[in-house]
């Protein structure tokens, strides 16, 4: 009796580890690349590996639940920069399991408030004779395009009323236009002038950013003005300026 009691006791025992396994042969991969993510541009970019076919959800503090993508087993999730450091949670479902982890986007700094950058962008613009639209006095959290026209983008990051980033596309096929690199010239000065800088020398010093690119030199320095950096990349496809405090 007493062999067949462990003999029982053992079978139980197997049963219970092939669960186990079981069990966690199921649980959802979710693995983020970093505890803690800094803002580049616009966004902080929240990625890593999660089991393919599983549905990524995520949410930014306290707001609402968003869908991500999974890309075949990785999963990218662009986070507008954040004025304090803030929580992401991130979820993976798949067979009625779920796995969360949870990381933090650091702070950033606002470089205007957004009612009186507002102000100065519709005045400026009309004074210039400027073609685009009026931005209104209060504006939604999240990424907002304040123009988008032929490829030319001003897009910016607003969080609680202040403006957390801008960024400024040129298209490269334009940049031999006089007409539209005049625009482009003039857009940039409306830009600086309202976020507090100095419009005028922006434009100067990036013409040297400008000639330096034409010589064939990859890396161009950023424009420092007035506690703004107007941090500027060229591309095959087009010219990329994102101004920032850091």
């Amino acid at each position: 009796m007493k062999i067949k009691k462990l003999i029982a006791s053992l079978a139980l025992a197997v049963a219970t580890v092939a669960v186990l396994a079981g069990c966690q042969s199921q649980t959802v991969k979710l693995n983020p690349t970093k505890d803690t993510y800094a803002t580049n541009g616009l966004v902080a970019v929240v990625k890593g590996t999660v089991s393919k076919g599983a549905k990524v959800t995520y949410q930014i503090g306290d707001g609402t639940v968003q869908k991500g993508t999974n890309n075949d087993g990785t999963f990218v999730i662009q986070v507008p920069g954040q004025l304090k450091k803030t929580a992401v949670t991130v979820k993976a479902k798949k067979a009625g399991q779920t796995t969360t982890k949870k990381v933090s986007v650091k702070k950033t700094k606002a470089i205007a408030t957004y009612p009186e950058f507002a102000m100065k962008y519709n005045m400026i613009n009309q004074q210039m004779k400027i073609v685009a639209d009026p931005l209104p006095m209060t504006q939604k959290n999240g990424l907002v395009d304040f123009y988008n026209h032929d490829g030319i983008r001003i897009r910016a990051n607003v969080q609680n009323q202040q403006v957390v980033g801008i960024a400024y596309v040129f298209p490269v096929k334009y940049m031999k236009d006089k007409t539209k690199m005049k625009d482009f010239a003039m857009r940039l000065t409306v830009l600086s002038t309202a976020v507090g800088a100095d419009g005028k020398q922006v434009l100067k010093d990036y013409q040297k950013l400008a000639k330096d690119a034409q010589n064939g030199q990859t890396t161009v320095d950023n424009i420092h003005n007035k506690g703004i950096t107007f941090e500027t990349s060229f591309s095959d496809k087009g010219l990329y300026m994102y101004l920032v405090k850091k």
